[in-house]
């Protein structure tokens, strides 16, 4: 884990630093983090690039510049945060249509390349629970997920792991994965010999053999060969709504392709977002941060004609009620969740590993205590997580005076700096605003 590796190397550091007879030798922590310092240290002992289970270090431009406007005079509030409507359908125009009571989903974090069978059935059982969806993640459909779901989405993934045309019956919707935003389009390779048995089983695999997912489907040769892919997986699943999933780069080509292909909805995941052991350098280095992206994503689509029928799901470093809103604002239709979910998760059971452990020690395939996370516990902690951010969700909305969280729209916020202002389109909070007033009614004598 890279918390543990730095946290050595760190100790290494300050140990070498105690010893240093004289200042000339302190230049060489000039403009590096500790935690970059670390990092060096770690690649320079073992000659490897490096990996950890979060997403970005580095801080962009977020959802903090942004605030929201409350209606007061010119236009008026709603009295019951309950009369605004919290329900999304993503693939309106599918033959099935995936319903969910919320626009907060469980995005995909897979089974053995990332999560502990354990993890992902409390997230599954949370969602569940909570009356929305959760993603199979990369390594595909499982049968006990799918058990414990109320609603679940597969990844088609480029490994073709747990890929199965006939599993596609029992599913509410599948994510064609070409990217995410911790690694990009990179391939990647599990040695045999880090597989154990449960997840050799799933994978199905043979004795010895690893798993790989390569960069790319290794049938498609061309990007108009997606439609081909999507009206395969459409009539296998007898009519879910298929998307594609990419992380947030050549946003208006990849929105395009995904269009060509016959999508029903398109799943951006930004910059800031992590994976279950993504390299630091694409981590910190490649991609559009999420804030970024989303507009242009929706302004691409309505300039296409075709924002009716397709729907924009985000992710990528969205931690609470007010990142949910205000992405949904700038377009989105829904957000999927991850680490957020995992804290939710673990929290109150933080206190089964020793003081300063990684949390993700509880849910990690290769956590050192992922058996002992409790698994109602955990899906009822994350349930009422994503109950809770619903209901300040319609909080948001109720002081815009709007009775559907889809309604809230760019015209419900201010940005705080100019450089915001102009990434979203959203006006500044410093210019006067056009004054919209309704005409005040006049009786027929004249007066009021």
């Amino acid at each position: 884990m890279l918390e543990g590796l730095v946290r050595q190397a760190l100790d290494e550091l300050f140990d070498r630093i105690a010893k240093m007879q004289s200042a000339k030798h302190l230049f060489m922590v000039d403009g590096f983090s500790l935690l970059r310092m670390g990092a060096i240290g770690e690649r320079a002992r073992t000659g490897q690039p490096l990996s950890e289970p979060y997403g970005s270090t580095r801080r962009f431009l977020d959802f903090n510049e942004l605030m929201f406007l409350p209606v007061q005079l010119s236009r008026f509030p709603l009295d019951k945060h309950q009369d605004v409507k919290t329900e999304v359908v993503i693939g309106r125009h599918a033959a099935r249509p995936l319903r969910v009571s919320t626009p907060i989903m469980i995005t995909g974090m897979a089974f053995g390349s990332a999560l502990s069978k354990r993890a992902k059935i409390a997230v599954a059982k949370a969602s569940a629970l909570a009356g929305t969806a959760t993603n199979s993640g990369e390594s595909g459909f499982m049968a006990e997920e799918r058990e414990a779901a109320r609603k679940y989405i597969v990844q088609w993934n480029r490994g073709r792991w747990s890929n199965r045309l006939e599993d596609l019956r029992h599913v509410d919707a599948v994510e064609i994965q070409v990217g995410q935003g911790a690694e990009g389009s990179l391939g990647n390779r599990v040695k045999a010999e880090n597989i154990r048995e449960d997840f050799r089983a799933h994978l199905g695999l043979e004795p010895g053999q690893d798993a790989v997912r390569p960069a790319q489907f290794r049938h498609i040769d061309d990007p108009s060969q997606f439609r081909a892919m999507v009206d395969e997986l459409r009539e296998a699943s007898g009519g879910a709504p298929v998307g594609i999933k990419f992380a947030a780069s050549r946003i208006e080509e990849d929105c395009e392709v995904a269009i060509q292909a016959g999508v029903d909805f398109i799943t951006i995941d930004g910059a800031q977002g992590g994976s279950g052991g993504g390299r630091e350098v694409t981590i910190n280095n490649t991609g559009v941060p999420l804030v970024y992206a989303i507009p242009r994503a929706n302004r691409y689509l309505h300039e296409r004609g075709v924002r009716d029928r397709i729907d924009l799901i985000v992710t990528g470093g969205l931690r609470d009620a007010g990142d949910f809103m205000k992405a949904m604002a700038l377009g989105a239709n829904a957000v999927y969740i991850g680490e957020s979910a995992l804290l939710a998760m673990i929290y109150h059971q933080l206190d089964k590993m020793p003081p300063a452990t990684n949390p993700a020690q509880l849910f990690l395939y290769t956590g050192e205590y992922q058996d002992q996370l409790d698994i109602d516990q955990g899906a009822q902690h994350l349930a009422n997580f994503i109950k809770a951010s619903t209901t300040e969700m319609q909080l948001l909305a109720q002081t815009l005076g709007k009775n559907d969280l889809q309604l809230v729209n760019m015209d419900d916020m201010v940005a705080l700096s100019r450089e915001m202002a102009e990434i979203t389109g959203v006006q500044l909070a410093y210019m006067p605003q056009e004054i919209r007033t309704p005409p005040v009614p006049v009786m027929a004598n004249g007066q009021i």
